[in-house]
């Protein structure tokens, strides 16, 4: 089903952005990891609490954003992340069909003895291939960045709350103190394996969903604009639904409330490295077990692919310009 020559062909074509994709994956999840170990976790603390009224707009509680488990574990909602792994998705999914017409190479490939379904499934395996060693990049990054980093934190001297007025009374009078331990103390990299299996789900019908578009346009220009459009679209609609009550169904209605990164990682901190893998699992709000959302995006994704080989096995393909 797969031809090899097709195969060595494509990935030398997407070698370079993907070495330049993963440099700038793993760096970036290596020094957000080392950032997160320069904030103070008392003074930070403080300023969350300053800002309880927009905690509906994060992608998880404050309460574990307290934790370095939880701010650790924010990387996977960071725009260069996303950023990223839309433009492998993006480049991958429209050349298929629309980036081949475009280059005017599509009747000299299946002028060779191979079908269309091998050219439509080998470009889907090198797709799909490099977008799982991307997100394998990312959390290799956050193991790297928390094997290797020290945290200073501020010890404040012992202190009494008095009940009635609200007083805070230090018990002794000296300078706080400084205690360094290993990251690694506080944060487990294998509880990012759930939320790094999401990252690969919302790529993934990124990718059919683009391969789908470009199996029914010959211009790679067209296809990437009406995915980016669809893209905007959606994100849009996610955040009025979050940012307004009477909008919340809104949510429901985008792609992007199966990307929930954040709750897989919450999940690990509060039950175990199981958590995020039990279809038991009970969820707060009403939320479907945990495992359920990156699963849709992948049949999704699935089922975009399987619409593209059928157009393409059945169009007639424009004559080159």
């Amino acid at each position: 089903m797969i031809n090899r020559i097709l195969l060595r062909s494509y990935i030398k074509q997407a070698a370079l952005l993907f070495v330049s994709l993963g440099l700038a994956l793993f760096a970036f999840a290596w020094v957000r990891v080392w950032v997160v170990s320069l904030l103070d976790m008392g003074q930070f603390q403080n300023i969350l609490e300053q800002l309880r009224g927009f905690e509906k707009l994060s992608p998880i509680s404050f309460d574990s954003l307290f934790t370095y488990q939880g701010r650790v574990g924010l990387t996977y909602d960071e725009p260069i992340i996303i950023l990223c792994t839309v433009i492998w998705c993006l480049s991958r999914g429209s050349d298929v069909v629309s980036g081949e017409l475009g280059r005017g190479t599509m009747e000299m490939l299946l002028a060779q003895p191979i079908s269309r379904a091998q050219l439509m499934w080998s470009h889907a395996t090198v797709a799909v291939g490099g977008l799982a060693l991307l997100c394998g990049l990312v959390w290799f990054g956050i193991f790297v960045g928390v094997s290797v980093t020290t945290v200073d934190e501020t010890v404040p001297p012992p202190s009494v709350d008095v009940p009635l007025f609200g007083w805070t009374i230090p018990l002794q009078i000296s300078e706080p103190q400084v205690e360094s331990f290993p990251l690694s103390e506080r944060v487990d990299s294998r509880a990012y394996a759930a939320p790094t299996f999401s990252l690969f789900a919302f790529g993934f019908f990124l990718l059919g969903l683009s391969s789908f578009f470009s199996s029914i346009d010959r211009y790679r220009w067209r296809t990437i604009g009406m995915v980016m459009a669809i893209y905007v679209v959606q994100l849009v609609m996610f955040g009025l639904g979050k940012a307004a009550e009477s909008l919340n169904w809104l949510q429901g209605m985008s792609f992007f409330n199966c990307y929930r990164p954040q709750k897989l990682a919450a999940l690990v901190a509060e039950d175990g490295l199981s958590a995020p893998w039990d279809w038991s699992t009970p969820m707060p709000d009403g939320m479907l077990p945990p495992l359920i959302y990156p699963m849709i995006l992948i049949v999704l994704g699935g089922i975009c692919y399987l619409l593209a080989a059928r157009q393409f096995v059945k169009r007639d393909l424009p004559a080159p310009l």
